[in-house]
């Protein structure tokens, strides 16, 4: 039975078939749907920071992707110092413990088409950045969000500081938030998807199909043989 699954590889190491699938995820989701003033060519989305530096993590299910993200360490460049930096007045971190995470995904058509409508994809993904970001002894990520979004992430338990405000245009408010990675963070995003589950029962007991992102959380480059 297929479960799904979370996953980090890097750029260098990933195979032409996962990133065509994921920019063309992108380019559906950021400027198809969203319409986000986003460079797409050939039906995918990519810009300058896909490159050696970034390291994506995805959820993939039956081998096909349902969300991703993007991590860049701070100590190389970044979308905050440069196409974001005239949305804020802080100053930015350059620090080999601190990430910007970007190109935050989750594919709601695929999921659904899936019959994974009801699972906390969003939570999911979040648990995944912050597993992440322990195993490689990184105290916090830093990211541009909507409103919305920052209210998305707050509801997931993961509690962040508002570095700054902007707006990317007239009456569109962002946030710079700084997502600290703490065990209280942890606990409470693993606390916010267990409640999600169907009455509020764990997935490993009442949706052994679906894998806690705890348990099955990879960090090997398999994803290259996709």
């Amino acid at each position: 039975m297929d479960k799904l699954s979370f996953h980090a590889i890097n750029y260098s190491e990933a195979s032409q078939e996962l990133l065509n699938d994921l920019y063309g995820l992108r380019k559906e989701i950021f400027s198809d749907r969203l319409e986000w003033r986003v460079t797409t060519h050939h039906g995918r989305e990519i810009d300058e920071y896909d490159n050696a530096e970034a390291t994506y993590l995805v959820g993939l299910y039956a081998g096909r992707p349902l969300s991703s993200l993007r991590l860049i360490n701070t100590l190389n460049p970044y979308m905050v110092e440069g196409p974001f930096r005239k949305f804020f007045k802080c100053g930015l971190p350059k620090h080999e413990s601190i990430a910007e995470s970007s190109r935050f995904f989750v594919d709601k058509t695929r999921s659904r088409a899936m019959g994974l409508s009801e699972v906390p994809l969003t939570e999911m993904l979040l648990l995944a950045m912050h597993d992440h970001a322990a195993r490689h002894n990184l105290d916090s990520i830093i990211t541009v969000v909507s409103q919305a979004m920052s209210r998305i992430v707050l509801r997931a338990g993961w509690r962040y500081e508002i570095m700054d405000t902007g707006e990317a245009s007239p009456g569109e408010k962002v946030l710079l938030l700084n997502m600290p990675v703490r065990p209280e963070n942890d606990w409470s995003l693993k606390q916010t998807i267990e409640s999600k589950q169907p009455g509020g029962v764990p997935m490993t007991a009442k949706q052994p199909a679906i894998a806690s992102t705890a348990g099955d959380f990879q960090t090997s480059p398999k994803l290259t043989a996709l």
